[in-house]
């Protein structure tokens, strides 16, 4: 299971007790094993998905438990790449949010001009 659907299932289970996901409560649920990028990038893909779609996320119970060695390098460099990888995939999918946007405006224009 990916770093990211970890940080999905741990929103989706602090959801399911009648909380907020908030970043807090999910570091609290998955400890220190991710760097906050990750932690931001899978709140905000957890906060864009509609209720319908949660119960296609997996349970926080099906992740394996891992000690923080084997998902965080202790190689400093190692660690920033992750964060770069992490901040990288944020810009995508923001990158791609925006060209949705603009599609949907163009449509709006289009529709409305005579």
């Amino acid at each position: 299971m990916s770093p990211i659907e970890q940080v999905l299932a741990a929103a989706k289970a602090i959801a399911n007790n009648g909380h907020t996901p908030s970043l807090a409560l999910i570091k609290s649920r998955l400890g220190n094993r991710f760097a906050m990028p990750i932690l931001i990038q899978g709140l905000q893909q957890f906060k864009a998905l509609p209720k319908s779609e949660w119960q296609n996320l997996p349970e926080l119970a099906d992740i394996p438990a891992q000690d923080q060695s084997s998902t965080v390098p202790a190689d400093p460099i190692a660690k920033l790449q992750l964060q770069i990888d992490a901040m990288q995939q944020h810009i995508d999918l923001l990158t791609n949010r925006v060209c949705e946007l603009e599609q949907q405006v163009l449509t709006i224009t289009e529709k409305k001009a005579p």
